[in-house]
């Protein structure tokens, strides 16, 4: 079968969605597929997956690389076009962050009143924005394009942004993680909270995030004023601007118990370090942090604002209502501090890892390909 997997940007050191994409082609091709990445700009090398930049990268171009894809696609004769972004032509759209109303909303729930004028007043005035809306529209409108959620909540995000019900499917995100040996877990483990200045029975919460707003760390620097544990740290990895969140941890006190690390090659390195995950987003279709630390056997404190809380709720962690539930975040630390209450977590997570691997993700993939070429 001949794919074209389309994407804004593929470079799979960039963040969840580059990465997720390369995998589901990596394993796609692994399986005998024809796959191409068809995008503005990237640069990936993957055995068997061909990565095609056609340009078009800017604030007002979506129209013109989606025309592109288009004629390109046509001109090759794809079987399937699964794009990641509203491409009208395509003929399966999975938007791997949500639907755009559904990011629009959840940004605005983390503005004042004032912020949220502002946003509504900005929006229109965004061209890049404005198109990808209009072009998502369109492609959400036509009924035979198989509309794809990575969690049941993007699921509801077309009912309720677009009243769109049929041809809608399920199709949970899925994550890959190296395989080593408990004996590397463990020296992982040791270096990193050697490094750390924390015992081996101190209590490791660690938020892996880009941005840090939309993520919640300040939310997450506050609760710790309140866990009770003074031996705990929370580590912060990633690429965010840090200087304001030092000097909101220097402010509530608990300066010495919040590390910044850089973002690492090997992130699951960490997670062996880790006793828990802490991720308060505000919006998250599916996270990989969630799955990746959920298949790593490490239990998650999350949101109901992110679609991986729905696999949580089989017992691998705890689900709170928002950032804001500063009551239940700090109760949720707590349960994760209990270690027999986290060592029947670790063991949900070691239940459900295999649903949110990679390889059940591309099996449901692949079926739904293959009924559309049937059809």
């Amino acid at each position: 079968m001949r794919i074209a997997l389309v994407i804004e940007k593929m470079d799979s050191t960039r963040g969840g969605r580059e990465r997720s994409v390369a995998e589901i082609a990596a394993e796609l091709a692994r399986r005998g597929h024809d796959v191409t990445v068809l995008c503005q700009e990237g640069n990936l090398d993957l055995t068997g997956v061909k990565v095609l930049p056609l340009g078009f990268a800017g604030l007002s171009q979506p129209a013109k690389f989606a025309e592109t894809v288009r004629e390109f696609t046509q001109r090759e004769k794809y079987d399937i076009v699964h794009a990641t972004l509203p491409i009208p032509s395509a003929n399966v759209y999975q938007p791997r962050g949500g639907t755009i109303p559904g990011q629009l909303e959840a940004k605005a729930k983390r503005l004042r009143p004032l912020g949220r004028i502002i946003r509504r007043t900005a929006l229109p005035l965004n061209p890049k924005r404005r198109c990808e809306l209009k072009m998502e529209k369109q492609i959400v409108a036509d009924k035979s394009v198989m509309c794809l959620g990575v969690s049941q909540m993007v699921v509801e995000e077309f009912a309720n942004h677009y009243g769109r019900r049929e041809n809608v499917r399920l199709v949970y995100n899925g994550v890959e993680i190296p395989q080593v040996d408990e004996a590397t877990r463990q020296t992982w483990r040791t270096q990193w909270r050697q490094k750390w200045y924390v015992g081996e029975k101190d209590i490791v919460f660690l938020a892996v995030a880009h941005n840090f707003a939309l993520k919640g760390i300040d939310a997450a620097i506050k609760a710790l004023v309140d866990f009770s544990s003074s031996e705990a740290r929370l580590v912060i990895v990633g690429g965010g601007k840090t200087n304001r969140y030092l000097r909101l941890a220097g402010r509530c006190g608990v300066g010495e118990r919040v590390v910044f690390e850089q973002v690492v090659e090997n992130i699951f390195e960490l997670y062996s370090a880790a006793d828990a995950v802490v991720l308060l987003s505000w919006q998250d279709a599916c996270s990989r942090v969630i799955l990746e630390a959920l298949r790593w056997s490490v239990p998650s404190l999350t949101t109901r604002f992110n679609g991986a809380a729905e696999l949580l709720a089989r017992g691998a962690g705890v689900v709170v209502d928002s950032p804001q539930d500063k009551t239940g975040i700090v109760a949720g630390m707590k349960k994760l501090s209990d270690t027999k209450k986290r060592m029947d977590m670790t063991d949900a997570c070691r239940k459900t890892s295999d649903f949110a691997s990679n390889t059940r993700q591309v099996d449901e993939l692949e079926k739904i390909y293959n009924e559309i070429v049937e059809r």
